[in-house]
């Protein structure tokens, strides 16, 4: 009788541990796939949520260029009966520029104040703070009384007083409209003061 008493309570004890067990593992297999669920929530969020910083971040950039674009519009320089005044020793002197892309950088260096100097008793020049682009431009020409230049290997801007022979890395940015008479007259180093004339 005592034996059979003691297999009834050791089935019990066998029952409830393997009660216990199946319990335990029920509930850590619900965890694991609520874990996993809301990794996959998460993961979806986040990829949501870079979607859309990448569309926000596309439109902005977009945006920006856009408002960049209308800005050089703005900006763009009409060259048409576009001139410059060289302020001389008090004296005015008014010049009409070229279309070309050196006259525009030109143009947009402006207002300046450059030292001229004279050079060969041919022509009166000053150094640009920066280099001019002249992409796609002839690289010379033969210069005339009258014409406002640019040398390219020395980076000046030069007003030629007297006519000069065929050059190399020259290239117009325009002719004085009058009062060519007033550089060549001048000695020594002097300044001039260059503005747009709008």
């Amino acid at each position: 009788m005592k034996k059979v008493i003691l297999i009834i309570v050791l089935l019990i004890i066998i029952a409830v541990i393997i009660a216990g067990i199946v319990y335990f593992n029920s509930r850590e297999n619900a965890n694991i796939e609520s874990n996993n669920s809301l990794s996959q929530e998460t993961m979806q969020n986040d990829t949501t949520n870079n979607v859309t910083d990448n569309v926000v971040n596309d439109n902005n950039t977009t945006n920006v260029n856009e408002i960049q674009n209308l800005q050089n519009k703005g900006e763009e320089v009409d060259m048409e009966n576009a001139r410059i005044k060289l302020t001389v020793n008090g004296n005015e002197v008014f010049v009409r520029l070229d279309d070309n892309v050196a006259s525009r950088d030109f143009l947009e260096m402006l207002p300046l104040t450059l030292t001229f100097e004279d050079f060969n008793n041919t022509e009166k020049i000053a150094t640009l703070p920066t280099e001019l682009s002249t992409e796609g431009l002839p690289s010379e020409y033969t210069p005339a009384i009258g014409d406002f230049s640019y040398y390219a290997p020395w980076g000046n801007v030069s007003v030629f007083y007297k006519d000069f022979r065929y050059s190399n890395s020259l290239y117009k940015l325009g002719t004085i409209e009058s009062g060519t008479e007033i550089f060549e007259n001048m000695n020594g180093d002097f300044e001039v003061t260059i503005e747009r004339v709008d």
